[in-house]
């Protein structure tokens, strides 16, 4: 590279050279050859015309004309160009006859023609011209071409010098970059030279290698010089087969045994002999990749397929039965018991359990067929059978499975399992269809006595009617078709009417007039129970408000809170926003709760009671008896009222030990200083007994029906009349005013609270 800068350099210097000496002399010897031939030219044009003219003078006066001196003048100053010229006559000895009177600088250039007389020569005309302009001139030039010659001759010897040394400056510079990522390069980058082998086979002999490939690939540089085949004990050897006769970059994938290490090579060919291997340590990303599969694939926690896995699978379980003509059941479980355990225990001893029923599925189903864990404690078989009957002994095989103990932080537990069982293609001929179907009958295999159920269209149905019913249940709220009816409660001393429940209805413009215990259930399930709960709440204080602005006597209304509504809102509040729209007395609102909500959670419960109590709220357990409470819980709750379940005041008057559990309520709540009140009254009989014994407040069908707004009006403006009219005339203990009296069996109805057993069953009415 030097001595090919060195012999430009020498190149370019003498035609710079050169070049610079044509422009420095060339110009300015072209001009003043030009410019010199010019005025020789002239000159002998003017001596010779000048000659003649004298010439003439000279004939036509030959004895006297050497004295006419002023004529000679004369005609010596006649020219035809303006330029200066020196014009002399000269005798033949030499001597000025006659002179121009211009002056010129030296150098001058002379030009002499004879003048004859006769045919005699008598005298010369000498003709000279300044030398001077024109070689000033032709200096000039001669500076100027030197200045550009200069200019030119370095510029002609730089630029290219300075091309080659930038492209030198480029070349080396792209060298250290090169160098530089080839030594940073994380991937082993081995050289090898390609030289004639065995067998007319072309052998990899190692060139250069990398620092990665030394640190990371155990290259040395003791192995520079070896054939690729000795080189890290023959790995790469399968490189140098698979470049014979290969076009193009080549891609291979080699594992390092005992050391679980895997390598991509990528080699490809550099010219001139040369083969380069990329090396990569790809172990990482080949775990990381399984890793992903299992996340994207398998269950983290069983190690079970996952939902995603499961859907492809039972494509191709489905393909398969199709073509052999086999059917496939989808067994999809759900294990019983497995909430209490995870509240109880926690997460982690859930998490046992979940991996101990995992490892008892795949002990129990076949090879072929397929086990998945789509989420929470939900799990899914799939297997191919002949018939249906063997599905049946799928399901009774896993259960025997499930069902033994399972030990859990040194404790014993008892978890079991529900199975819905979907068949193809009976019931379905998508993975999603038979999914779906399985799981509708795992939620009916959780009726009481059955542990699995196989899918039936009913089930489909109801559970589109349960659906269809949800959607009428939100629409409704929008469309007000909800409203109230209001059961009195009367004293039962007196019988004066000092109460009503507000009882929720639903006409439906497609059902017609719905009734409680078919909605009720449905809307705590969902949710709805909430907003309509509030509704209930608002609407029947506003009521109240109207009937005292009316004139009606003062009285409570109670209203039924559900449990859900009580757990999941925020009740107090809402107490609050109705009071401050309505502006009713809170003290004349009582909301009745089951014993079941009150015990959910304790010290929430107690925090709620209280501020509502802090409201000036009336606070009351309705159906006492039938849940699961404790004593402790009324002394530390803030209750006001309890109300006796109308399934003890049934057979109060026939069946003893129903009349032992009406006194004992009775008599807790006295002890308690608590008021209490008996619903489901029918007879007399129960009304006398009840009034006996203590009871503050009756509410039954033997006193009023659930009545609607305007009749409930008429009923409390009556009874208004009849006590201005005699306000001692009160009758005492079951005989007062029955106005509407008589009936089916069971007084309340539609409450918005559940059951005993919280699936949120209403009373009926």
């Amino acid at each position: 590279m030097i001595q090919q800068s060195n012999s430009i350099r020498r190149s370019t210097t003498l035609t710079a050279g050169i070049l610079a000496a044509i422009l420095t002399v060339v110009p300015s010897a072209i001009y003043f050859t030009m410019a010199f031939s010019r005025m020789t030219g002239v000159l002998e044009t003017e001596g010779e015309i000048n000659a003649r003219v004298v010439g003439a003078m000279v004939v036509s006066n030959p004895n006297m004309w050497q004295f006419e001196e002023l004529r000679l003048k004369e005609l010596l100053s006649r020219r035809g160009s303006p330029d200066k010229e020196v014009r002399c006559i000269l005798s033949l000895k030499g001597e000025v006859i006659a002179e121009s009177a211009d002056h010129l600088i030296r150098p001058l250039l002379s030009k002499t023609f004879p003048i004859y007389d006769a045919g005699h020569h008598v005298a010369d005309l000498r003709v000279s011209r300044s030398l001077a302009p024109t070689l000033l001139v032709t200096v000039l030039l001669l500076c100027g071409g030197g200045i550009t010659a200069h200019f030119t001759f370095f510029r002609l010897r730089t630029v290219p010098l300075r091309a080659i040394e930038n492209a030198y400056r480029s070349l080396q510079e792209s060298e250290e970059k090169y160098r530089s990522v080839y030594e940073s390069l994380n991937e082993g980058l081995a050289l090898y030279r390609a030289v004639p082998g065995d067998k007319e086979e072309a052998d990899l002999i190692l060139a250069d290698i990398n620092p990665a490939a030394i640190s990371v690939f155990g290259f040395g540089r003791d192995d520079i010089g070896k054939s690729i085949r000795q080189v890290q004990g023959g790995l790469f050897a399968s490189v140098r087969a698979a470049l014979q006769g290969a076009q193009g970059e080549l891609c291979l994938e080699l594992k390092q045994e005992g050391a679980g290490r895997v390598f991509t090579v990528n080699a490809f060919s550099m010219g001139e002999g040369m083969v380069a291997t990329l090396l990569e340590d790809v172990t990482e990303k080949k775990r990381t990749a399984e890793q992903l599969e299992n996340l994207a694939y398998y269950d983290s926690l069983t190690g079970l397929l996952n939902r995603r896995m499961l859907l492809d699978r039972m494509e191709q379980t489905i393909g398969m039965a199709q073509r052999e003509g086999l059917k496939m059941a989808t067994l999809f479980f759900d294990l019983n018991g497995f909430k209490p355990i995870n509240d109880t225990l926690g997460h982690e001893a859930g998490d046992q359990i979940l991996i101990e029923v995992g490892r008892r599925l795949k002990g129990s189903v076949r090879k072929k067929d397929t086990l998945a864990r789509l989420g929470g404690d939900e799990f899914v078989v799939v297997a191919t059978l002949d018939t249906e009957e063997n599905a049946t002994c799928i399901a009774q095989n896993l259960l025997r499975k499930l069902t033994p103990v399972y030990e859990v932080g040194g404790r014993e537990v008892y978890v079991g399992a529900s199975i819905g069982i979907s068949i193809y293609p009976d019931d379905g001929t998508t993975p999603e269809t038979l999914l779906k179907n399985a799981d509708i009958a795992m939620y009916n295999a959780k009726k009481p006595g059955v542990e699995f159920c196989f899918y039936s269209n009913q089930m489909n149905q109801k559970l589109q009617e349960r659906t269809k019913l949800e959607f009428e249940l939100w629409m409704a709220l929008e469309r007000e078709e909800f409203f109230l009816e209001y059961q009195p409660i009367v004293d039962a001393r007196t019988g004066r009417i000092t109460a009503v429940e507000a009882l929720v209805r639903w006409m439906s413009p497609e059902q017609g007039r719905v009734m409680p215990d078919c909605f009720i259930p449905l809307a705590e399930a969902t949710g709805i129970i909430v907003p309509l709960g509030e509704w209930v709440l608002k609407t029947a204080c506003g009521k109240l408000r109207q009937w005292l602005d009316a004139g009606c006597l003062p009285l409570r209304v109670s209203v039924n809170i559900s449990g859900c509504h009580f757990m999941r809102s925020e009740l107090c509040r809402v107490v609050e926003e109705t009071a401050a729209q309505t502006g009713v007395d809170l003290a004349l609102l009582e909301l009745e709760l089951t014993e079941t909500c009150l015990i959910k959670d304790v010290e929430e419960t107690a925090s709620k009671l209280w501020r509502l109590k802090g409201l000036n709220v009336s606070i009351g357990i309705d159906d006492f008896g039938t849940g699961y409470s404790s004593l402790q819980y009324l002394k530390n709750f803030p209750i006001d009222h309890l109300k006796i379940d109308r399934a003890f005041i049934r057979n109060v008057c026939e069946l003893p030990d129903q009349r032992a559990i009406v006194d004992a309520i009775i008599g807790i709540a006295k002890a308690m200083e608590l008021h209490v009140i008996a619903e489901g009254v029918e007879t007399r009989e129960q009304a006398d007994y009840l009034a006996q014994r203590g009871c503050d407040e009756l509410q039954g069908f033997y006193y009023y029906r659930p009545l609607g707004e305007e009749r409930l009006l008429e009923v409390l403006r009556a009874e208004r009349e009849r006590l201005e009219a005699s306000p001692d005339s009160a009758g005492a203990g079951g005989t007062g005013v029955r106005g509407e009296a008589g009936g089916e069996a069971g007084g309340g109805g539609g409450n918005l609270s559940p059951s005993p057993s919280g699936r949120g069953c209403p009373k009926g009415g």
